[in-house]
């Protein structure tokens, strides 16, 4: 895969969202997901559109495709280990009707 420039000048990005943002550029692609700080930060300055795991979610569960955000978080924890600080887990539960 070739690296833009572009994408080779945001700083601390690791492989995994440098190849995400570069395909995303080359595909024109309508967003990219991006859960990391560095990431969604490099995103914005490409303007490239990110959206995170749990805006995944409340999208989801406002189209009525899964009926529950919150067990869905709780099993991304245990499995994945999957981290939302407190505050914005909160919010996410509130977005999705949960909170």
């Amino acid at each position: 895969m070739q690296v833009s420039a572009e994408v080779r000048a945001c700083p601390d990005l690791d492989s995994g969202e440098t190849e995400a943002l570069s395909l995303a550029l080359e595909w024109h692609a309508d967003a990219v997901l991006m859960d990391e700080a560095a990431g969604r930060r490099a995103a914005t300055v490409l303007k490239v559109t990110s959206v995170g795991v749990a805006g995944i979610l409340i999208r989801a569960r406002s189209r009525g495709l899964i009926p529950a955000v919150r067990p869905l978080l709780e099993r991304l924890r245990v499995e994945a280990g999957f981290w939302l600080h407190p505050r914005f887990e909160a919010e996410v539960l509130r977005l999705a009707g949960e909170g």
